[in-house]
């Protein structure tokens, strides 16, 4: 069965209260001062049977204007609007301003139930109905249909549930399969029980014993019990009116306004990108960076409207905007918000977020409006896309999920389709699925070709590149593991060629002319002369009359060829000598451990060169360094 919420709207005294008695048998006003004024001060809550058998969870809100901040915190969430107005008042500012209030949240199926018809003459519910009508006209209820009702005599109330129930059997089951969030309407005390909230579960499923955060405050609580329409469950599902018992807080670490969240789903926020509309009906222009009180969810912060494209929004215009709050909320993509003016309180406006945890706007960002459309069209295939074209480095499909706050099954349907359309490329980092835009990846394999070649061009002997320099010049920004999976993935495609901690451009050759030749063969003549106390090439660019630079990447070339070993900066040995200290060492010290003065028996030089030798068999496994002694391995 379908979870389903209907919430009324509508002025004071205008009998909603007293219709849904009639409806549910449920008197929702339950505080003393309520029934002492007779007006609803504070949410109610109830529940409907229909005739198919559909139950719809109830929200009664208050219709005084001083409560109007009441009316938002039980409206969100609601699939189903009954907005009263009664035939005798007809339509009063509060009707108009709680259906401005019900269209900017996007609630779109609803009935009016036209109350105390029962005591109207016949020929003047004609008149008030088209009032109605003509203030429905430019909503999401335009259509709605119009009911004649009295919650007195049990006038209508029958054609009242048949129309809801109409509705309800057209409304799509919620396929939103995201992580539970739940609003916090209400908070009290249980003796015996501790600390119980209630809310509509905006979406997924809590169970018992769930582990969950409380945001704002940031509090890990755990799920003790679970109430549905006054009864205890095992499972609560997105769409029902929830009460939960939960261990770890206290009353009064909560209140209305707070959410309660699936660990690692969604985070506070000061800030964010949305889509405003200031209402026609606004008593004045919306100047930029204007205080204003910012209704998301159940909660109520003050914040500041920055205007991105102009200096004043007039009434009736929409614009891209960032608002900017004094205290954090929990908002995703898409929840819609409704504005209401500082000073003196009235709603001017609503909207739809588009990005939750935004950079913060300057007027230098050219193309904020043009992403903000982007995100404006709701299709996941764009939105995600704008996100990988975001982003630096690679992206798993979660990360993406978590970025966009789309569901995680239009995440995965847009990747899939991204990948057909050839535009998505993706490396596997730890099993798995990196995914980068292709015209980015292959942006960073022209960058890297273009540094390697560059490298080349100033020396000519030497195409390779220490790896290590190469992610600090070009791809700080990313991890060691996916610049290793980026590495991997040109190497297996014969892009370039990697060679221990060396990288060099697969079509990069080195060619030595012969005056190259006959200074090669003179440094590997002087080094291997040299034994175990070889010139260092700083000595040999002196006595041969050539930059340092020059020999160096000469000796580099007859490392290449296993010719030399560079053993330190400027300090190279005949590559046959290195062998054979190696295998003198481990003839005679193999498993025991050595001095610097018992190797000097097999390499015969000073320490100078000793300890830079000892060094590199520890780099290369031959030895392992304890204290000032060695262990041949």
């Amino acid at each position: 069965m379908k979870q389903l919420i209907l919430g009324t709207a509508g002025h004071i005294d205008h009998g909603k209260t007293t219709l849904i008695k009639a409806l549910t048998g449920i008197d929702t006003d339950r505080l003393e001062e309520e029934k002492k004024r007779g007006i609803s001060i504070e949410l109610g809550f109830a529940h409907l049977m229909l005739p198919s058998g559909q139950k719809l969870g109830v929200v009664d809100v208050p219709g005084h204007e001083r409560f109007v901040k009441n009316m938002l915190a039980g409206a969100t969430g609601i699939d189903i609007v009954l907005l009263v107005v009664a035939a005798d008042d007809s339509v009063m500012p509060q009707t108009e301003e709680h259906l401005a209030i019900v269209d900017l949240l996007g609630i779109k199926e609803g009935v009016v139930a036209l109350t105390k018809a029962d005591i109207v003459e016949g020929d003047w519910l004609p008149l008030v109905e088209d009032e109605i009508r003509k203030i429905l006209s430019k909503t999401s209820l335009k259509d709605a249909p119009i009911i004649p009702v009295s919650g007195k005599t049990g006038m209508g109330l029958d054609k009242l549930k048949e129309e809801l129930d109409k509705i309800a059997q057209r409304i799509l089951p919620k396929k939103d399969k995201s992580p539970f969030r739940l609003p916090v309407d209400r908070v009290f005390s249980m003796s015996g029980a501790g600390t119980v909230i209630t809310g509509t579960l905006w979406s997924g499923e809590i169970h018992l014993d769930d582990k969950a955060h409380i945001y704002p405050i940031d509090k890990e609580v755990r799920v003790r019990s679970i109430q549905v329409h006054g009864k205890k469950q095992d499972v609560a599902l997105a769409g029902q009116r929830v009460a939960l018992n939960l261990v770890g807080l206290d009353k009064d670490d909560i209140e209305r306004g707070a959410v309660v969240l699936a660990p690692g789903f969604l985070s506070p926020s000061y800030m964010f990108d949305a889509q405003l509309k200031l209402l026609d009906s606004a008593p004045r222009e919306l100047k930029n960076r204007a205080r204003v009180r910012f209704h998301h969810g159940t909660s109520e912060v003050l914040g500041r409207v920055v205007l991105t494209d102009r200096e004043v929004l007039n009434p009736g215009d929409t614009a891209f905007v960032q608002v900017r709050l004094e205290e954090p909320v929990v908002p995703k993509y898409s929840d819609n918000f409704v504005v209401r003016s500082y000073s003196p309180i009235q709603t001017i406006g609503g909207g739809r977020i588009l990005d939750s945890h935004p950079a913060k706007f300057r007027a230098s960002m050219k193309d904020f409006g043009k992403r903000c459309k982007t995100l404006a069209t709701g299709d996941p295939e764009s939105v995600i896309g704008l996100y990988l074209k975001e982003a630096k480095g690679f992206l798993t499909a979660k990360a993406l999920w978590v970025r966009s706050e789309l569901e995680e099954g239009q995440v995965k349907e847009s990747l899939a389709k991204l990948k057909e359309s050839g535009e998505l490329a993706s490396i596997v980092i730890d099993k798995q699925d990196n995914y980068i835009l292709k015209d980015a990846l292959d942006a960073h394999i022209k960058n890297l070709e273009n540094y390697l070649n560059e490298n080349f061009k100033k020396n000519s002997l030497n195409p390779w590149v220490g790896r290590q320099i190469v992610k600090s010049q070009l791809f700080d920004w990313m991890s060691d593991k996916e610049f290793d999976a980026f590495i991997a993935g040109l190497q297996q495609n014969g892009k370039i060629v990697v060679e221990k901690a060396q990288i060099a451009h697969a079509k990069a050759e080195v060619t030595v002319g012969k005056e190259d030749e006959k200074l090669l063969s003179s440094i590997a003549k002087k080094i291997k002369d040299g034994k175990y106390g070889p010139p260092e090439t700083s000595w040999l660019a002196k006595e041969m009359g050539l930059d340092l630079k020059k020999v160096n990447s000469l000796a580099d070339l007859l490392v290449r060829e296993h010719k030399l070993v560079r053993i330190a900066p400027n300090m190279y040995f005949d590559a046959d000598l290195i062998e054979q200290a190696k295998a003198g060492l481990k003839n005679s010290f193999s498993g025991k451990q050595i001095s610097p003065s018992d190797a000097r028996q097999i390499l015969d030089t000073s320490r100078k060169y000793l300890i830079p030798i000892l060094s590199y068999f520890d780099m290369i496994g031959v030895t392992r360094r304890v204290g000032e002694t060695r262990i041949v391995r």
